[in-house]
Formats: C-alpha cells, structure tokens, sequence
C-alpha cells in the first residue's frame, strides 16, 4: 500500500476497484473485518472505517450477524446524465419524463426581488434589476427527489408570473421567449444534509445530496438562468457523458 495515502482511504479504493472488476459481484459477502485486518496487515479499525465509507454510499451494505455484502443495483435510482461535450445540460423535469415517470412539482415561493447582490453577481446584472425566484420541489410518487431555487433575469421573462409551473415547464416556456438556456456552467459537490432542507424534502438528516448548481445562457450569450438544486443521492445518481 501507498503510505502517503491514509490507509482506511487505499483500503476503499481497492475494494471498490475489485467491485468494479467484478472480483465481489452484486449481492456477495466481503471478507469479514477479521479476515481483511489479516490480509492487509492493518488494524480492524481501519478496516471498519474504510468499509462504513463505502456502505454511507449504499454500495455496500450490512447485515447484522452475518456480514457486508455488496449492494445490488437499484432500479428504482434515476440515473440523471447530463452531456457536457458541448457544454449542455437536459433539465431534470424533462430527463425524468423521458424514462416513463412522472415528475411532480410543488412551488414553495415565487415572485420579484431586486436587493440580491449575490443573484446580481451570479446573473451579470445592474445594481436593483428585478429577478424573478421560483423556488420547487421536485417529487416522485410523492417522495420528493429534488429542491430547486431558480433565479432569472425579469426582464427577459415579463409575463412569467402568470403561468403555473407546477404543470408547464420552465424550459418550454424560456423556448418560447427566445432565451432558452443553450448552454451552461455547472458544477456539483456532495454534502450531508442540513437544517431546513431536511425538513422540506421531508428526509433524514445523515443523508447526503448532490448540490448542483447551473448557470445558462441563451444563444446570444445572456445569463438567463442560475439554479442550484439538491439532488437526494438516495434517490438518484448523478453523471457525465463526455465526448
């Protein structure tokens, strides 16, 4: 092993490579914590630590008495892809549509501010220009899968508080302004959740997110939107296709 490395850190990497390899198949029992601390000459400690890394992932799991075992895939997780060869995003609306679910939405705020220097500086605009909020969350079956607060550009959208966005989608209606978000900025982190959106996606506090955030601009280069969205990790994967 890689001393520089923290060895509960290599322990990981390794079994997830073997996982990958194919070496413990889906629904197979690992080594127990005994029997690695023998093979890798390294204190069980470590072993746990490495291995509770990986079941926080839900790519192993535990039963009691009996061991660790390799988790099966879920069929139930969306796999949410998004293509960023050409710097383009696919909203998550119309990316779950398109496997055969029904997205349901829930907005949670709406309206016109004009004091956000922040929003200001994330959308490239002067001192007090109104932007429009529009705050969802994004269910499935009735569990929630994702909360999104939206930031556009008023002045691109005048009309926009008069439709529902709980039934039309946001895309379809930019598409038909003319400043449809052709192409984006994005980054993504994963963080534990935290107090109050535990409360408003209605899930438990050690879970983690995906936090994505989005900046797009239309074909004439304008910021037209900035998102940034909590994506349930339990709930869905998220990828890139790169070409």
């Amino acid at each position: 092993m890689n001393y520089q490395q923290p060895l509960y850190i290599q322990l990981r990497e390794l079994i997830l490579k073997r996982i990958n390899d194919g070496e413990y198949l889906p629904g197979e029992k690992l080594p127990s914590e005994r029997e690695m601390s023998k093979i890798y000459k390294i204190n069980r400690m470590t072993v746990k630590k490495a291995i509770e890394t990986i079941v926080e992932e839900g790519i192993l799991y535990k039963i009691q008495n009996k061991g660790t075992f390799v988790s099966k895939p879920d069929s139930k997780k969306i796999l949410y892809l998004n293509d960023h060869s050409k710097g383009k995003s696919i909203g998550l609306g119309a990316f779950i549509n398109s496997t055969g679910r029904q997205l349901e939405n829930t907005v949670l705020e709406k309206g016109v501010i004009n004091n956000s220097r922040y929003l200001e500086r994330k959308l490239q605009l002067k001192k007090d220009e109104e932007i429009y909020i529009l705050n969802r969350l994004r269910s499935i079956d009735g569990e929630s899968v994702a909360l999104e607060y939206c930031s556009i550009p008023k002045k691109y959208f005048t009309d926009i508080d008069e439709h529902d966005f709980e039934k039309a989608s946001l895309y379809d209606y930019m598409k038909s302004k003319k400043h449809f978000p052709v192409s984006f900025t994005q980054s993504m982190i994963v963080q534990k959740i935290s107090h109050p959106i535990d409360k408003i996606m209605s899930i438990k506090e050690e879970s983690f997110l995906y936090v994505l955030e989005y900046i797009g601009k239309d074909k004439n280069g304008n910021i037209v939107e900035f998102t940034k969205s909590y994506l349930r990790s339990d709930k869905a994967i998220y990828g890139f296709e790169i070409s």
